[in-house]
């Protein structure tokens, strides 16, 4: 029979390891659904939490049925920690991916999955046969893990402080994150104490793992509820782009059909031949600008829904090729300077590549100066796991109160400009499904310059 502190103990892990189980198969469903690389994340942080804890619970009966150096033992021993230093790993890669801040290096993030199973079967093997050693075997399988946890928690909490007002699930992680971490920190110090034979007052009683249940409980609750405050955002951010788009598509469809309308009507009155040919180039003109719209409406729906085709693109071959589609052979000829740090290949999808190239070019192409034939300056370097492209131009610039809105809908900065308003919008579209990042840099007389980072999606998918 096992003592009754030790059955309190093994019902506390049975019940996270139950609780790490449903919250786990929900986010999976989640993930599914919604595919975020947060939740697949956070998913197998819970996965490897519930292995944690029914291991946990093995080990526990095992350490009444089984002796020391038995095989079993080490193998269970073995699988819980490397689940527990898996639970916390993948739960940071979930914390960071959520928190916008830089993206986690995939590659990185193998080498250190890879390197945790030696180093915790170590961790397990350290004085496995001296019956005299449970404290230091409790320190390297426990305390280590402890540590790290609470460190980690600690950090990732500081990554949900920035987002912490988008909603009560932020807030609730935010809170057991830094509950959770610092019981973990004082496990650590227990487990510290004890082996350096230093009375401390802040153990915790074993019936008290209650605590760790709460926060776990409340965690996974939080993570739950981010994930319906985030879809209920993105809902509303879609209904409100449905609006914009029904309305300024229609309205921009109507409006050259009305102007063909009465050109029509004029040519019916008119016998004037110039008259006439000036009437037909008209309508010529504003049946391209419906056409226009049209064209970009079918890349926004085509961009919209379908999946990445990821293929090996000279970046710089690209551009080029790009470039002389665009240019008008009737008209001074654009200058095409292009600058390679270290390499331009990159594993990217070639349709969202291209419609990012052509609005920008197209723009920069369009757009200058008015005293010089354009200039358009390209820059490519090495940036981690991926390449920065630097286009800069010669234009008019774009005033400073315009910067924050020029990819939205329908927005023109240029009231007189002919363009659909959609360009640059399909441009933030388009790298957002490559998983890059675009930012802008203009100052009115000045040019302007996009900054945009692809990864390599061949390394990261």
């Amino acid at each position: 029979m096992l003592p009754e502190p030790v059955k309190v103990v093994f019902v506390q892990y049975a019940i996270q390891g139950l609780l790490a189980l449903v919250i786990m198969l929900i986010l999976r469903k989640f993930f599914r659904q919604y595919r975020n690389d947060f939740f697949d994340y956070w998913s197998w942080s819970w996965l490897a939490l519930f292995v944690n804890m029914i291991g946990s619970c093995v080990a526990l009966a095992n350490a009444f049925l089984l002796p020391l150096d038995h095989p079993i033992r080490l193998v269970v021993s073995s699988i819980t920690v490397i689940a527990s230093f898996l639970q916390i790993l993948w739960l940071y890669a979930g914390t960071r991916e959520i928190s916008k801040t830089k993206k986690i290096n995939r590659n990185y993030l193998r080498i250190i999955t890879i390197l945790i199973v030696p180093i915790s079967i170590l961790l397990v093997m350290i004085n496995f046969d001296n019956p005299d050693a449970g404290a230091y075997r409790i320190f390297y399988r426990i305390g280590v893990r402890s540590m790290l946890a609470g460190v980690l928690f600690v950090v990732c909490s500081r990554m949900l402080w920035n987002i912490a007002k988008t909603g009560i699930g932020i807030r609730f992680i935010l809170f057991s994150f830094i509950a959770y971490g610092l019981l973990q920190l004082n496990y650590f110090v227990v487990v510290l104490a004890n082996i350096s034979s230093i009375s401390y007052s802040g153990e915790v009683p074993y019936y008290m793992g209650a605590i760790d249940i709460f926060l776990q409980a409340l965690m996974g609750l939080g993570m739950i509820i981010s994930v319906l405050e985030i879809e209920q955002h993105n809902l509303k951010k879609a209904n409100t782009e449905l609006d914009t788009f029904l309305y300024r598509s229609s309205h921009d469809l109507r409006s050259p059909l009305t102007t063909i309308s009465g050109i029509v009507s004029a040519i019916r009155m008119s016998d004037d031949d110039k008259k006439i040919a000036d009437y037909l180039a008209a309508i010529d003109e504003r049946v391209l600008q419906a056409d226009n719209v049209i064209r970009d409406i079918i890349t926004l729906r085509k961009g919209q829904k379908s999946d990445l085709a990821i293929s090996e693109i000279d970046l710089e071959k690209e551009i080029k090729a790009e470039f002389s589609t665009l240019i008008d052979p009737n008209i001074v000829q654009p200058k095409l300077t292009v600058k390679v740090a270290e390499k331009s290949i990159l594993n990217t999808d070639q349709a969202r590549l291209h419609t990012v190239l052509t609005n920008i070019l197209g723009n920069a192409i369009r757009y200058h100066d008015g005293k010089s034939s354009a200039e358009i300056k390209v820059e490519i370097k090495c940036a981690e796991n991926g390449l920065n492209l630097n286009i800069s131009d010669n234009g008019p610039g774009i005033e400073a109160k315009h910067l924050p809105r020029i990819f939205d809908m329908f927005y023109r900065a240029n009231k007189s400009s002919n363009g659909t308003g959609l360009g640059l919008y399909l441009v933030k579209d388009a790298i957002g499904h490559m998983e890059g990042s675009i930012e802008v840099f203009s100052q009115k007389g000045k040019g302007t310059t996009f900054a945009i980072y692809l990864p390599d999606l061949k390394r990261n998918h």
